[in-house]
């Protein structure tokens, strides 16, 4: 008898293991987790009527086991689960998109001239450009763009215009760093040329590491046959000797700015603990805040920080104050420098003034050499002897001048909460193209071109769903709600019978709506070349049940197979973006 019951009993278990299976142990999604962002309670069961059996901490991380409608069951201890509401959480995965994608490493500057901008995107005000063979540390990248930074500029470039190096390069290039003596006597040194070449010897038929610009601060650790060993992005190099000075400590202690204070010009302002860009760092200020000036050193500049605390920052992002005439001229000393313009049809004014006389048009590529700066205009010699002026906003200027930068759209951007919910996803994949282009795949790659664009902005920014993972409309509803959203974005692209069927449409539902959907649908249509078929009212989940303002985009027809092989492309995807990107600001106007 009890054979045949323990018999009966796993035949009982085999049948309910396949009726009922057992969810992986490490997570519904391999390494897909929830984060709290804030206090949340966890329930014995998928639903609020069940009793609390925990309550989670704001920043605490959980992994997913398994889904319930709008509720999520999580491991929360050794054999220990739980369930929670998905509208109070985010996910996460190993490449969560809510997450910026931090990178680190270096590049080259592979075109000559390079813009470098505040965001990613053609849309955000360049702050200066770069040099062909120009050493840049890598910051963070997305699809098309790069944030980069140097000694003396920190932004985004085009991804086309970037070399990076491969994993063997990378190596050779730490083994190399690692073979280098550290101790040498350490000086300071400023470059007296621009473009002078960085090499990886003392000679000039080695390799070129990169270029610097004149009046650049470097480390320098030793001189020797008329070659001076720098440090240069983090690793060693070699300049000709007699294109750089180099300095004692006690060498071009500037005592002229005793009394002086000075108001900080970047966002972010790294300081250092010595008048050396490869010194320690200590600390950062922010932009418009001001400090007393100390001293400078060449440019290098050591402000005098809260109590008893100094530290040394880079010269050419102060403004300073309280200062001899003199010294104030020579800050902003720019004749001789070339200056490029950047848009087509530019105007040349005759006095610097938006209202003043035009001159002439000058077109992208353009270049003038500055004769001075009158406020925020640079003064430039025409053909002939003729001076005329331009803004200093719509051009770039070659060398350490300080780039002059005009509030662009970002600041109607600047603090808005918007939440952008990339369609379908996980077991849903939505409409697939002709091409077999899946709609969830797509709407995501949107979604985190636009998130970074808003983002570098000063937007904060939710995404709905994080990688290929499934999230029912209410819960893409509940987000906008949370989080007290100024717009709600959801991003679809769209399907038909009819193959030659193309174009961008805009809906809305409530007439609180209708203004969002507008101004996004006049943004799409100056933009893009395909086809707009404005805004209209739709009957969509996430636009009808949401409280906040909210459109839904149909950004294409994957059904048409020539529109589907643009909607893919890298150049749609940057334009697409942008455009929702302006129209976003043109709203919060």
């Amino acid at each position: 008898m009890k054979k045949k019951s323990g018999l009966f009993g796993l035949t009982l278990m085999l049948i309910f293991s396949a009726i009922f299976p057992v969810h992986h142990a490490f997570g519904k999604d391999d390494g897909e987790n929830i984060v709290t962002t804030q206090v949340v309670n966890v329930r014995e069961g998928a639903g609020l009527s069940f009793p609390i059996v925990k309550k989670l901490s704001k920043g605490e991380s959980f992994p997913i086991l398994n889904e319930d409608g709008d509720w999520i069951e999580i491991r929360i201890g050794t054999g220990k689960t739980g369930w929670v509401a998905n509208w109070l959480v985010e996910r996460q995965t190993g490449s969560d998109t809510n997450q910026v994608k931090k990178e680190s490493g270096q590049g080259t500057i592979s075109g000559s001239s390079v813009r470098v901008r505040t965001g990613p995107g053609t849309t955000f005000q360049t702050v200066g450009s770069l040099s062909k063979g120009t050493f840049v540390d890598i910051i963070e990248k997305n699809e098309n763009w790069i944030k980069i930074k140097t000694a003396d500029i920190e932004g985004w470039v085009s991804s086309d215009y970037i070399t990076l190096p491969s994993a063997s390069e990378k190596a050779a290039k730490k083994d190399s760093t690692k073979e280098k003596g550290t101790n040498q006597s350490v000086k300071t040194g400023v470059t007296l040329v621009d473009r002078l070449n960085v090499r990886s010897e003392p000679s000039t038929s080695s390799a070129a590491l990169g270029k610097l610009n004149k009046n650049t601060s470097v480390t320098v650790y030793r001189v020797e046959n008329e070659w001076a060993e720098i440090d240069f992005q983090g690793t060693r190099g070699w300049v000709a000797e007699p294109y750089i000075q180099v300095s004692e400590d006690h060498v071009d202690m500037k005592k002229d700015t005793e009394g002086a204070t000075a108001r900080v010009t970047a966002t972010g302002l790294t300081v250092r603990n010595e008048a050396s860009l490869s010194s320690k760092v200590i600390g950062s200020v922010n932009k418009d805040e001001t400090y007393a000036v100390l001293q400078t050193k060449g440019n290098m500049t050591q402000i005098q920080l809260t109590g008893s605390k100094k530290g040394w920052v880079v010269s050419w992002y102060l403004e300073k104050e309280n200062v001899e005439q003199t010294a104030k001229e020579k800050k902003v000393d720019v004749k001789g420098n070339k200056i490029t313009i950047i848009h087509d049809g530019t105007i040349l004014r005759n006095e610097p003034d938006g209202n003043s006389g035009i001159v002439e048009q000058a077109n992208a590529g353009e270049t003038f050499t500055a004769s001075g700066m009158e406020g925020d205009w640079y003064s430039i010699k025409l053909k002939g002897g003729k001076t005329a002026y331009v803004a200093g906003w719509i051009v770039t200027i070659e060398g350490n001048a300080e780039q002059i930068q005009r509030p662009g759209v970002e600041k109607y951007l600047k603090d808005k909460t918007i939440v952008i919910d990339p369609g379908h996803g996980g077991r849903d994949s939505g409409t697939i193209g002709v091409g077999g282009t899946l709609e969830k795949n797509l709407t995501i790659r949107t979604a985190e071109l636009l998130r970074d664009k808003l983002q570098a902005a000063g937007a904060k920014v939710i995404l709905t769903r994080s990688g290929n993972t499934y999230v029912p409309l209410p819960s893409r509803v509940s987000t906008s709600h949370i989080h007290n959203a100024d717009a709600f974005i959801s991003l679809h692209y769209d399907s038909t019978k009819d193959q030659i069927t193309s174009g961008i449409t805009t809906y809305y539902y409530h007439d609180y709506q209708r203004a969002l959907a507008a101004t996004l649908a006049n943004s799409l249509g100056s933009t893009m070349q395909v086809p707009n078929r404005g805004s209209r009212y739709g009957n969509y989940h996430v636009t009808r049940e949401n409280k906040r303002v909210a459109t839904l985009i149909e950004l294409g027809y994957l059904s048409n197979p020539v529109e589907e092989l643009t909607l893919t492309s890298n150049e749609y995807q940057e334009k697409i973006t942008s455009a929702i990107y302006n129209g976003l600001a043109r709203y919060f106007k």
